[in-house]
C-alpha cells in the first residue's frame, strides 16, 4: 500500500493530507532522485539530503503554508505536524551531512519558535485542515506540475481536530475515502438522486460526491455537537469548490441550489418514531430538534443512504440497523451503500446477523473492483484500503 501511495502521490499532497512523517519522507525521497542528476552528490551524501534539496523541502512546506489568498492560518496542517517534519528531516540531514540551505534554516526557526496552546503536547482543542486535491474528472492527471493552475481550483480542505476525543472530527477515516473512491468510479449509483449519509463526521465523502457523481442532492446527519459544528464548517468551506465540480461534470444540468446541507439523526431515535416530541426530550435544544425533524423527512425520501465507518460499537449496531431496515422497507428502489473496515470480526459478524433479521439483501464489492478504484485521498496507514469492504443493500 505503501508503495502505491508514494508512486501515486508528490510530497506537497502528503504533508497537505497530515500523513505519516516518514511516508513524506520516503516520497520526497522517491521524488527527488527521480528528478535529479543522476552523478553522486558531494561527499557521498545522499542528494535529497544535500543544500539543493533542503532548498525544496523548504519550498514545499512554504507553498502550504502560505497560501495565495492570505488564508495561512486557516487552511494548513497543524504546528506541531509541521514541526515535527521539518525535525525529522534535519534529523536525517544531520547523520550526513550540515544544514546548509538558508531558505530551509528560516522555516525551521519560524517554527521552532512558533507558539501553540499548550506548547508541543496535543490540545484536542487544536484544529487544522487537511487537505486533497479533487479532480473534477477522474481522467485529469491532478498531481502533475502542468495542471497547478487547475489544482489551486480543485483543493478540497476538511477542518479536523486530530487530538479531539470525539472521533467524527479527529480525522477523514479510511472507510469514508473508500466510499468516496467507490461512487466517483460508479456515479449512476447515485447520479440524479438524493442521498443521504449517516454518521458522516467531517463531511468528506458527501461533499465530493456532491460535486463528482452528479447528485441531486446530499444531505449528512450525525449526532454530536462538535461533529454537527465541525460538519456545516466544512460543507460551507467547500461550498465554491461543489459549485465548481458541478458545473464541470454536470454544465447546464446544474442546480445552483444547496446541493450539500447537514442536520442532527440519531439512529436509536430515528429507529423508534418519526418526529421526536421535544416536550418528551428536554435534552434536546429546539434548534436540533428542527434539524432533526428536517433530517429524518430527508433520510424518509432519499433515494440513496450511504455510511462510512459507522460499525464500531456493537451497542450502535441494532438501532442502526432498524432504521435502515425501515428506509429500505419504505420504498423498493432505495438502497444503501456502506464502506467499513473489517477492525473486528465479532462486530462485523454481528452487523451481518442483525442485517439478516431484517431481511436486507448485501451485495459486497469484489477485491479486484476496490483495488482498480483510483487513490484519490493519500490516508490509508492505519487501515489499508484492502481491508475495508463496501457493500450495496436493498430489502430481500
Amino acid at each position: 500500500m505503501k508503495e502505491k501511495v508514494l508512486s501515486k502521490f508528490k510530497t506537497d499532497a502528503l504533508v497537505r493530507a497530515m500523513s505519516p512523517i516518514d511516508v513524506v519522507i520516503d516520497s520526497f525521497q522517491a521524488c527527488y532522485q527521480q528528478d535529479a542528476p543522476t552523478s553522486p552528490s558531494v561527499d557521498c551524501v545522499p542528494n535529497y539530503l544535500a543544500e539543493e534539496a533542503q532548498g525544496e523541502f523548504a519550498a514545499i512546506i512554504y507553498s502550504i503554508i502560505h497560501l495565495p489568498d492570505g488564508n495561512q492560518a486557516e487552511f494548513q496542517p497543524t504546528t506541531r505536524y509541521i514541526r515535527k517534519l521539518l525535525q525529522r528531516y534535519v534529523s536525517i540531514v544531520e547523520q550526513y551531512t550540515n544544514l546548509e540551505n538558508d531558505k530551509f534554516a528560516e522555516i525551521m526557526i519560524e517554527y521552532q519558535f512558533r507558539a501553540t496552546e499548550g506548547g508541543d503536547m496535543p490540545d484536542p482543542r487544536t484544529s487544522c485542515h487537511v487537505s486533497y486535491i479533487v479532480p473534477f474528472s477522474k481522467y485529469e492527471h491532478y498531481n502533475s506540475g502542468e495542471n497547478s493552475n487547475k489544482e489551486n481550483n480543485q483543493i478540497v480542505s476538511i477542518k479536523v481536530f486530530p487530538y479531539h476525543n470525539d472521533v467524527g472530527v479527529r480525522k477523514l477515516w479510511e472507510a469514508g475515502a473508500a466510499l468516496a473512491e467507490y461512487l466517483i468510479e460508479k456515479p449512476g449509483l447515485v447520479r440524479g438522486k438524493s442521498v443521504c449519509e449517516l454518521g458522516a463526521g467531517v463531511g468528506l465523502t458527501g461533499i465530493v460526491i456532491a460535486g463528482l457523481c452528479q447528485t441531486k442532492s446530499v444531505h449528512l446527519t450525525d449526532y454530536t455537537e462538535a461533529t454537527l459544528v465541525n460538519m456545516e464548517h466544512n460543507v460551507k468551506a467547500n461550498a465554491d469548490w461543489v459549485k465548481r465540480a458541478r458545473r464541470a461534470t454536470m454544465g447546464k444540468l446544474c442546480n445552483e441550489g444547496q446541493p450539500v446541507t447537514s442536520g442532527f439523526l440519531e439512529w436509536e431515535r430515528f429507529s423508534e418514531r418519526d418526529i421526536v416530541n421535544t416536550s418528551n426530550v428536554p435534552t434536546l435544544s429546539q434548534s436540533i430538534h428542527q434539524t432533526e425533524v428536517k433530517s429524518m423527512a430527508i433520510a424518509k425520501r432519499a433515494h440513496v443512504i450511504i455510511a462510512a465507518d459507522v460499525i464500531y460499537d456493537p451497542e450502535c449496531i441494532p438501532p442502526l440497523v432498524l432504521s435502515l431496515g425501515r428506509l429500505l422497507s419504505e420504498s423498493p428502489e432505495r438502497i444503501a451503500i456502506f464502506a467499513t473496515p473489517l477492525r473486528n470480526e465479532k462486530t462485523f459478524a454481528l452487523f451481518v446477523t442483525e442485517l439478516n433479521q431484517v431481511g436486507i439483501k448485501c451485495n459486497y464489492a469484489t477485491r479486484e473492483t476496490t483495488e482498480r478504484m483510483d487513490y484519490i485521498f493519500p490516508c490509508y496507514f492505519d487501515q489499508p484500503r484492502s481491508d475495508v469492504r463496501i457493500c450495496e443493500m436493498s430489502k430481500a
